[in-house]
């Protein structure tokens, strides 16, 4: 039983250290005629089986990136609210789209 625990428990931890820490990006960082979100800055991170989120540091609110996030946050396997909670009304769809490409190419990064 002893070595089933341990056996366990490494594997656990090996997971942990397998996944990529999140990523903070900025308005700064990838200028601001492209940024569309409210916040300065925000965290990208990769969940489990290829979900991206883009995590406020400021309350640690999860907002998914893609459509396995999305179900993800649909069927209640993370708490996460929508991506438009942060996005900039003001920016176009056009710029939204295109930023969100960006950030989306960048957070996939995290999850090879």
């Amino acid at each position: 039983m002893k070595k089933w625990a341990w056996l366990l428990l490494a594997c656990g931890i090996s997971q942990s250290v397998l996944a990529a820490p999140p990523v903070t990006v900025s308005r700064h960082e990838m200028g601001k005629d492209v940024w569309a979100f409210s916040r300065e800055e925000v965290m990208l991170s990769c969940g489990k089986e290829g979900a991206l989120f883009a995590i406020n540091p400021g309350t640690l609110a999860q907002y998914p990136l893609n459509e396995i996030g999305t179900q993800q946050m649909n069927n209640k396997q993370v708490n996460a609210s929508p991506i438009a909670v942060i996005v900039d009304k003001r920016r176009s769809q056009h710029d939204v789209q295109r930023f969100m490409d960006l950030l989306i190419a960048r957070a996939q990064t995290l999850c090879e």
